[in-house]
């Protein structure tokens, strides 16, 4: 209870910002019920899929041309499911558990200092639009809590990277990670590359467009630092409100692939209900899912 009230304190302390002409509130809430299947039990569970609520915002300079950059997100999941991702305790549960960083924006393009997802998860983050969340055959994605990171825009081309020093005495892994991009008229490419000192590189490619109707296709491909290569294919076809998605992945040498299918209807412009099956059956698993979702943001 002492918890949820905590919560219900912070968002208050933050609304008042919200209707700041710069700042803004912003928050999804994505939970499903389902079964989820091991091949030997079959256990009903009650999910959250990356539920975050979070503040956002611009500070305009005195110098000219230049402002400061803000962003502060915690996740929501112990208040929808069993993750144990509880507000304010364990490592990867706290207020800023998500995105948290402050940054300065001018002509040179834009500094991020704090928690940031890295660019090389930011190459083809755009690309996963499964609900579930996460383009499970991929490696590698990180979420640094030092992350010292820069960004410019060149029209339709975007740039950045990022330096994460490991921080640990006796240790030096530090984190190397960036992309290149281009987005335009439904056409997107983004290209990463992260390095953590002592271990192979990590690249990945991803190209993706997006129909005048809305309909959507993309492939994936990475070489992990670990030597896997995992191609990922998803696509969606929307007809009015509703829609049917589906995604594939597949790591080469190993056998089976992780698959998913979903189909959706929206409720409104910010809310649509979902179901979604599931089955992976890579290096000899017998994993399966079936769900039942929704999905609501502001």
């Amino acid at each position: 209870m002492k918890k949820l009230l905590a919560i219900a304190i912070a968002a208050g302390l933050v609304a008042p910002m919200a209707v700041m002409a710069d700042t803004t509130l912003y928050g999804k809430l994505k939970v499903s019920i389902g079964s989820d299947d091991n091949g030997k039990d079959a256990v009903t569970t009650v999910k959250s899929h990356k539920s975050r609520l979070g503040i956002k915002g611009t500070n305009e300079l005195d110098v000219a041309g230049m402002s400061a950059t803000y962003q502060v997100e915690f996740d929501l999941g112990k208040y929808l499911d069993n993750s144990g991702h509880e507000f304010g305790t364990g490592k990867d549960s706290s207020l800023g558990a998500r995105n948290a960083w402050l940054g300065l924006k001018g002509n040179f393009g834009e500094v991020r200092v704090g928690r940031h997802d890295t660019p090389y998860d930011l190459a083809t983050g755009v690309l996963d639009f499964m609900n579930l969340g996460g383009h499970n055959g991929l490696d590698d994605d990180t979420r640094a809590t030092n992350a010292i990171a820069y960004m410019k825009g060149f029209g339709p081309l975007g740039f950045a990277a990022a330096y994460v020093p490991d921080e640990k005495a006796g240790s030096n892994n530090d984190i190397i990670s960036s992309l290149v991009n281009y987005s335009s008229n439904g056409i997107y490419a983004g290209w990463g590359y992260q390095k953590v000192k002592g271990a192979d590189p990590s690249n990945k490619l991803g190209l993706g467009y997006t129909f005048p109707a809305g309909h959507k296709t993309s492939l994936t491909y990475e070489k992990s630092s670990k030597g896997a290569k995992n191609t990922v294919v998803n696509g969606r076809y929307k007809f009015g409100k509703a829609y049917v998605q589906a995604e594939i992945s597949k790591t080469k040498d190993v056998d089976g692939s992780l698959k998913v299918f979903e189909a959706g209807y929206g409720l409104a412009k910010s809310t649509q209900v979902w179901v979604s099956f599931g089955k992976n059956d890579k290096d000899n698993l017998d994993q399966s899912h079936t769900r039942l979702g929704v999905t609501s943001g502001f």
